[in-house]
């Protein structure tokens, strides 16, 4: 049991001097990126719940709220009764 550890301390020590003796990569200094100067959004369309494209999205929503409203009050009234 004892030369199985040792020799597991062995390949970690190993492992671990070659991690320390790796080479670093150096990058390039010389290249510049491009700077993106103008970052603003030019498009102004907004996303409307109530347009009439969205029924079905805002009945969708609706109904959770409904049921997220209905599921506090029925716990509401059972925890007081």
């Amino acid at each position: 049991m004892s030369s199985e550890v040792h020799k597991y301390i062995e390949t970690s020590i190993r492992k671990k001097e070659s991690l320390l003796n790796a080479k670093v990569i150096g990058f390039p200094n010389g290249q510049k990126v491009n700077e993106l100067k103008n970052l603003e959004t030019i498009q102004k369309n907004f996303w409307k719940i109530n347009d009439k494209s969205n029924e079905d999205q805002l009945r969708a929503v609706t109904g959770i709220c409904f049921m997220f409203g209905t599921l506090i009050l029925m716990g509401l009234y059972s925890g007081i009764f």
